[in-house]
């Protein structure tokens, strides 16, 4: 097995990767069924909308005032992989909690998950990823004191963006996800970052490394990023052999756990 070495920087990539690049990849790896799901789904409030979202419980049901993670889809939606995230989340004592941001809608094709991706306005995203936060504080949800919030690709965006303008969360990770590098839109945080990046990504350069750990700096806000070399984009599915990296997966999840231990338990 080959080393893993990880950088460690204030970083995030500025876009996703290229789509002709990750069509090609996408298609190769086509998913393998996910585990059964341990959760249910839920209707939830979103503005004036009800929505779906899977939630995940920990043994015993929620604990009041205990943590909770909400965790935010790749562009193929709300498929057992994401809920598979929430199950381990659940498993490691957290209500964990995953809005269905399409609308029932789930692509196994990359032309499909690129067209449902594009018809996704920011605002109505963001508005459901805090939603479901809201839930999750909520007497029926739970009443959560403290809720970290993580995406992968599309969903990494989304984590970033969600916590933006002081929003209601206290830990936010972003898993290969495009960032804001503004130093004024960074300032607007008030919970620490972790990025999970992949070396190999080709949709992620150290220039967009070095923009968010300059506006990160300038911003004077807390954030750290892992880069593992060799590693593709989307490296943590493991439902997409041919893009997940099991040795720099067992090393991210890692940091992942210990971050959201460290700023929610």
């Amino acid at each position: 097995m080959p080393a893993i070495s990880r950088a460690r920087a204030f970083c995030l990539p500025a876009h996703l990767v290229g789509f002709a690049g990750a069509l090609a990849m996408l298609v190769v790896g086509a998913a393998a069924p996910g585990p059964a799901a341990a959760g249910t789904m839920t209707e939830i409030t979103s503005g004036s909308e009800k929505i779906q979202a899977y939630v995940a419980l920990p043994v015993g049901g929620a604990k009041k005032g205990g943590p909770a993670v909400v965790v935010i889809q790749e562009w193929w939606g709300l498929n057992d992989w994401v809920k598979s995230v929430a199950d381990r989340f659940a498993q490691q004592g957290f209500v964990a909690i995953a809005p269905d941001l399409y609308r029932g809608q789930v692509a196994t094709e990359p032309e499909l998950a690129h067209e449902l991706m594009r018809g996704l306005p920011d605002e109505r995203a963001i508005r459901d990823v805090r939603a479901a936060a809201a839930h999750v504080r909520s007497t029926a949800g739970g009443g959560a004191k403290k809720v970290g919030v993580i995406g992968f690709c599309m969903g990494g965006r989304l984590s970033l963006l969600s916590a933006l303008d002081k929003g209601p969360f206290d830990a936010s990770v972003l898993c290969y996800g495009s960032p804001e590098t503004n130093p004024a839109r960074l300032k607007t945080l008030k919970a620490p970052v972790l990025g999970i990046f992949g070396g190999a990504d080709r949709g992620i350069g150290a220039d967009q490394t070095d923009a968010l750990k300059a506006g990160l700096a300038k911003a004077k806000r807390r954030g750290e990023v892992f880069v593992y070399a060799g590693a593709q984009h989307g490296f943590l599915n493991d439902s997409r052999p041919l893009q997940h990296d099991p040795a720099s997966s067992l090393l991210a999840w890692k940091e992942i756990e210990e971050f959201f231990v460290t700023n929610l338990k």
